[in-house]
């Protein structure tokens, strides 16, 4: 073997000869072909795709003095030259450690100078990751990109355009290389192993080609970090073995566990796999290998994965009644486990499995909860709730002149009270002077079962939404974004003795009200008691008919933050 790495030895020496990047070989060929070449080329693209590759074939090109179709004939002194790296006219600089104004003003200078190959050459800068130069150097880059000398040429490799300033971007012809596709990797594999008299089967160069993920220098590297390992005579399970990859069957166990919901079971399992010592980055790669081949075995897609057929067939039965929801929450939480800051701690497999088991409980309890009263959050409503019927709002002009007090007595409680319920004094005469009244009386509202209700509860109904201002107030004293929740779309639509009903709009509104662990309704409960007396559970419903009630309190943008939970800064902060 040659002590030469082989991904050096093996670099392509043709635009033939230059895998996966058709398109980029053939506009190239055309152009030397044509003698339309550029003043600068922009190569951009991942690792290992022949970006520096193809810089290095243009210098030869352009200097080849019998090119073929485009092509370097890769047999005069100018194409021997620039095969065994003594081409003068070819400048490589690494932007990455060469990255200043002073590096870039010594290029200026040189390029002046005319090629060593005479009056026809070209002298070629190759600048590699050049987006690591600083902004001062890419200004001084700048002048000699717009109007070069025309014998000089400049091809610019970078793996992050997006760094490359767009007024050096202007100047340039841009390829964007793309990852090598697994049988072009495969197919230059075969042709380095024939050439250095490997044998390896199809299925282990297919195996290195798809761990390297369309980087061909990734998967030279490989190759010869296999046969430096087992010899030259490679077997698959030599690869898989090299490579790591020997499949852990507990990592389709895991996946089971966490799709079935079965907490204990996936956290003695993890236990075990860190307690044997295992890989724990490469059992999770493991464990999402198998949850992708679930999903594509529930949507009928067979992948090809490695997997023995014995594990093919338990993972169909695994999938056979799962939704598919449950594989891809699952198959998320495990791929955002995150174990590069500690490999060797199973806490991030953990969390995975317990989110995944928790949601699966909480999603199976979703419904079954009783009905809830204030200060407990109330349980989910049905898809599509009935609305409650939407009761006219108090007119505007005929609020009380005196301040009506409580229709509940603080201290009591009357629906805990033996016997009928006395009718409030406060409310009889309140009834009795707005019938005596001159103006003609309100329209009545309708209550739940359509009929016209103009007792009590009309009344009592109308002293709350009367209280609204303080009810606010001292919600949002209490807990802020309980009362921006109730200054974003909401009303009292019904009161009573008993209870007092708050209609939400918006289902949004009604579940952050219901949120936070119950706080906001305690503080809405707590608030109620405290302006319309003890006694009255607080009840909250969806009404998308609503007419809101509103405090103002500024301007659109002002009311804009309260939706939004947020307390706006008075003028005086």
């Amino acid at each position: 073997m040659s002590p030469e790495v082989l991904y050096r030895k093996w670099r392509p020496h043709t635009f033939a000869e230059l895998a996966g990047q058709e398109a980029v070989s053939r506009t190239l060929t055309n152009a030397v072909k044509a003698g339309r070449v550029a003043h600068a080329y922009l190569f951009s693209g991942p690792r290992g795709t022949g970006k520096t590759t193809t810089g290095r074939l243009l210098a030869k090109a352009v200097n080849c003095t019998n090119p073929k179709d485009g092509d370097p004939c890769d047999e005069c002194d100018s194409c021997q030259a620039y095969r065994a790296g003594r081409a003068l006219d070819l400048v490589e600089l690494d932007a990455a450690s060469n990255r200043g104004i002073d590096e870039i003003r010594s290029l200026r200078e040189r390029a002046n100078f005319a090629p060593s190959g005479g009056q026809d050459a070209y002298k070629v800068y190759l600048i590699d990751e050049v987006h690591m130069l600083t902004e001062p150097a890419f200004n001084a880059l700048l002048k000699t990109l717009e109007e070069p000398p025309a014998h000089v040429i400049f091809a610019l490799a970078t793996t992050e355009a997006h760094k490359v300033p767009s007024t050096v971007v202007s100047r340039c012809q841009r390829f964007d290389f793309r990852r090598i596709s697994v049988n072009d990797v495969k197919g230059r594999l075969r042709v380095v192993a024939d050439g250095e008299e490997f044998e390896v089967p199809d299925d282990a160069l297919d195996k290195i080609a798809r761990v390297a993920t369309g980087s061909l220098r990734d998967a030279i590297n490989l190759l010869e970090q296999m046969v430096d390992s087992y010899g030259t005579k490679l077997t698959l399970e030599n690869v898989i073995e090299g490579l790591g990859e020997i499949i852990d069957e507990r990592s389709g166990d895991l996946a089971g566990h966490a799709l079935r919901g079965n907490l204990k079971e996936g956290l003695t399992l993890i236990s075990e796999v860190r307690d044997d010592g295992c890989d724990l980055r490469q059992f999770q790669r493991q464990v999402i290998a198998f949850l992708r081949g679930a999903l594509l075995a529930k949507a009928g897609v067979e992948p090809e994965d490695g997997w023995s057929d014995k594990q093919k067939e338990a993972r169909q039965q695994l999938v056979a009644d799962l939704a598919p929801e449950r594989i891809v929450a699952t198959l998320k939480a495990f791929g955002e486990a995150d174990l590069r800051a500690d490999p060797l701690s199973p806490l991030p497999l953990e969390l995975a499995l317990a989110s995944c088991v928790l949601a699966q409980e909480a999603g199976s309890a979703q419904g079954a909860a009783p009905a809830v009263s204030a200060p407990v959050p109330s349980p989910p409503r049905p898809a599509k709730p009935q609305a409650e019927p939407r009761r006219a709002a108090p007119p505007k002009a005929s609020a009380p002149t005196a301040k009506t007090p409580s229709a509940v007595v603080p201290g009591t409680n009357p629906a805990k009270a033996d016997g009928p319920k006395p009718e409030p004094a406060e409310a009889k005469s309140s009834t009795a002077s707005s019938a005596s009244a001159p103006q003609s009386p309100p329209e009545s509202a309708p209550t739940s079962n359509g009929a016209s209700d103009t007792g009590p509860a009309s009344v009592q109904l109308e002293e709350a939404r009367a209280k609204w201002p303080d009810i606010y107030k001292r919600t949002r004293e209490i807990q802020y974004r309980a009362g921006a929740l109730l200054n974003s779309g909401c009303a009292i639509i019904d009161a009573s003795d008993d209870e007092v009903t708050f209609g939400f709009r918006h289902a949004m509104l009604l579940d952050r009200m219901e949120g936070d662990g119950g706080e906001n309704l305690r503080a809405l409960q707590q608030a109620v008691d405290e302006v319309l007396g003890p006694g009255r559970t607080v009840r909250c419903v969806l009404d998308p008919n609503v007419e809101a009630q509103r405090t103002t309190r500024g301007g659109h943008l002002v009311r804009a933050v309260e939706e939004l939970g947020a307390e706006p800064l008075s003028p005086d902060s």
